[in-house]
């Protein structure tokens, strides 16, 4: 998973690249990549947002988010899209706006398949560990234990 100031260059960087291929009359076919890169962004953007709102750390308010920087940082997401929605509208055949936002749609709900199923594995990694170490501990506990009450 990316930090957040990566997910909105990323976002800028492929919107940049959308807009200017678009004005030069390119199809979204040869933007693949593109497109890819930005859906992918959005993605990490939405999976980390709803990762720190359902953290333990969020939910006991021991974290604590920079609320300003966030704000504009969206605002300037959304006016990316809007600039990418008109140049669609003066530059682009006709649905291509639409066609672009359904291929968008469907990176974003794969990436955030992947994005979910990768912080199951982490959780459970992290579970397994935790329970390894209680269960070496308790073992070594015990041990402990037992040779002190041998030696009495």
């Amino acid at each position: 998973m990316i930090d957040p100031l990566s997910a909105y260059a990323a976002i800028s960087a492929a919107a940049g690249a959308i807009s200017s291929a678009i004005k030069a009359g390119r199809d979204i076919s040869s933007l693949s990549g593109h497109i890819s890169k930005y859906a992918k962004a959005e993605a990490e953007l939405q999976h980390g947002a709803s990762a720190k709102k359902n953290g333990i750390f969020s939910k006991l308010g021991v974290v604590e988010e920079n609320a300003i920087e966030k704000h504009f940082k969206q605002e300037e997401v959304k006016r990316l899209r809007n600039e990418m929605r008109s140049l669609f509208q003066l530059y682009g055949s006709p649905g291509q706006w639409e066609r672009l936002q359904q291929t968008i749609a469907e990176e974003r709900a794969r990436q955030q398949k992947a994005l979910k199923l990768a912080q199951h594995k982490r959780d459970q990694l992290i579970t397994f560990i935790i329970v390894s170490g209680a269960i070496v501990v308790g073992v070594i506990g015990i041990v402990i234990y037992v040779k002190v009450l041998m030696s009495l």
